[in-house]
């Protein structure tokens, strides 16, 4: 989606859209950073190695994703972006709600372990 909204912008357009920054390191190619500009990282990954832990933190994680995913639609009226979005959002339910079937399967599984 950012690649198709960025791909044909002219250089007027990423400067009156405030990305002359990311046009001067990047053009108009891709480069994953949060929306502050920070770059992607492996490091904001966590494990503990404790099963509920870590499907509790990934739960959390789609949650952030699906209100991420809410905060884009409320910024955009272009039923081409939020085609996507939508799809999106749904995608981070289903995965919120298979991670819970998860945690309840390994908590049941660890509690008749006590």
């Amino acid at each position: 989606m950012v690649y198709q909204l960025l791909k044909d912008a002219t250089v007027e357009e990423m400067k009156a859209a405030g990305l002359a920054p990311h046009y001067a390191e990047h053009k108009n190619a891709l480069y994953p950073t949060d929306a502050n500009g920070v770059p992607f990282t492996v490091a904001y990954f966590a494990t503990t190695g404790d099963p509920l832990a870590d499907i509790m933190e990934d739960m959390a994680a789609e949650q952030k994703a699906r209100a991420v995913y809410e905060n884009l639609i409320d910024l955009t009226n272009d039923p081409d972006v939020i085609g996507p979005l939508l799809w999106l959002r749904q995608r981070e339910i289903v995965h919120y709600n298979a991670f819970e079937d998860l945690f309840k399967y390994y908590d049941n599984m660890l509690n008749k372990k006590r």
